[in-house]
């Protein structure tokens, strides 16, 4: 998946393939990581999540991130993160001025 928006991340994608656990209102799922980055995270899921909706998704590389969902097209789930690595890493990449 690319396009312009993509392009605008301020934070590179890197792909992967492995699971990853989603804890929601509803419940807990598991999803496979298609790419992860600082500020976010694409999934493969099954389970429509809701645009707006807090989660939390846990990896064995990262660990638990606090995230909320962005994107729901095609079985395909975008977060963004919202915790202090990702507001970290937006703060080193905003120009000051």
């Amino acid at each position: 998946m690319s396009n312009d928006a993509d392009n605008k991340r301020s934070a590179t994608r890197a792909a992967t393939n492995h699971l990853a656990g989603i804890q929601y209102r509803r419940g807990n799922l598991t999803a496979r990581v298609i790419d992860m980055s600082m500020t976010g995270a694409r999934l493969a899921t099954h389970e429509q999540i809701a645009i707006g909706e807090k989660i939390v998704l846990t990896t064995v590389r990262m660990g638990a991130r606090a995230g909320v969902v962005v994107r729901f097209v095609d079985g395909e789930l975008g977060v963004r993160f919202t915790d202090e690595i990702a507001a970290a890493h937006e703060a080193r990449m905003t120009p000051a001025g």
